[in-house]
């Protein structure tokens, strides 16, 4: 069978929680010591072969927990520890660090660590800190960074949402706050002429592009109809917003047919990548898997979602060779 690569998949390297004065804390729902024997048993039932492995809170839990370290030195701990789990499990495992984007020069430089030596594929970073998003001044070091060294980045949603304590019932932050926090940065990020200032830097955007496919044509007719009486903001795009998304990638994790057509009509099926957040969500993989599948893609769409784009997007070593049935 051919492989299947699932590049949204959430492991905190125990060799980095072992920092931590409590490392055993139930909300660390990524644990390596808690999700990561259950997240490869889930990928051997349904026949995942690869996962691109991130964490999406640990800056933030880093944080919280060792609040006398500096924040690039959060990251380091964090990336040396992925280098360690990823050794363990060689071929199967391909890990991205993290950073924290608004970290200025000093974000820069740990960039460059760990992609040149360290040799991790890429790096999560999060949509925003606080009220700032990476439309900020703050945040032009890092990206400058990210494209000069032509380094894969993953936004991720938050744990710290910018969001109303109302969405925390029902888990409204999850469903509904952290899509729009991804679709809120990359607005703003399209805006603000960030795409225009880092042109063809690589992004994947985690829950399908968040509501950016179902809102994209709004972005167009409010740039189109509120400018310039009602316009706040700098005015500076020479063409409609929506077409800054055919440069970006989406993973597939929306569990909706409809939805993910939709995604593929946004940024393009070779912009999609196969991608579920397990763990931490603990979504049996049926479905998106039967999904996926069931579109009716042609052959070389469907291979480019199940593994090609997201062997070509992070750069994995990874040829046509199939795996063993």
């Amino acid at each position: 069978m051919s492989p299947l690569i699932d590049c949204h998949a959430h492991i905190i390297p125990e060799q980095a929680l072992r920092r931590f004065p409590d490392p055993s804390k139930p909300a660390y729902v990524t644990a390596e010591p808690v999700a990561l024997q259950r997240m490869l048993d889930e990928h051997d039932r349904v026949g995942i072969t690869h996962a691109v492995v991130s964490d999406s809170f640990f800056m933030e839990s880093a944080r919280d927990a060792l609040p006398d370290w500096s924040g690039v030195d959060r990251a380091k701990l964090f990336n040396d520890g992925m280098v360690e789990l990823v050794g363990r499990h060689p071929g199967r495992f391909f890990g991205l660090g993290c950073i924290d984007p608004f970290g200025g020069d000093d974000a820069a430089r740990e960039l460059e660590r760990l992609t040149k030596e360290l040799g991790l594929y890429g790096v999560l970073i999060n949509p925003s800190l606080g009220e700032r998003y990476l439309d900020a001044p703050e945040a032009e070091p890092f990206l400058a960074a990210a494209k000069a060294l032509d380094v894969p980045l993953f936004l991720h949603p938050s744990r710290d949402l910018p969001a109303p304590e109302d969405s925390r019932e029902f888990a409204l932050n999850v469903s509904v706050a952290r899509p729009h926090q991804t679709s809120t940065c990359i607005a703003r990020m399209i805006y603000a002429g960030t795409f225009d200032r880092h042109p063809n830097v690589r992004m994947l955007l985690a829950h399908g592009g968040g509501t950016l496919p179902f809102v994209a044509g709004r972005l167009d007719a409010t740039w189109q109809g509120y400018r310039p009486g009602r316009w706040e903001g700098p005015d500076l795009l020479t063409r409609p917003p929506s077409s800054y998304l055919a440069g970006l990638c989406c993973d597939t994790n929306l569990w909706s047919a409809s939805a993910l057509r939709l995604a593929i009509e946004t940024f393009g099926v070779e912009h999609v990548l196969f991608g579920n957040d397990l763990p931490p969500v603990w979504v049996p993989l049926d479905r998106p898997v039967e999904t996926l599948n069931a579109l009716g893609l042609p052959e070389p769409d469907l291979e480019g979602i199940r593994w090609r784009n997201a062997a070509r997007f992070f750069g994995l070593p990874l040829t046509d060779a199939r795996t063993p049935d």
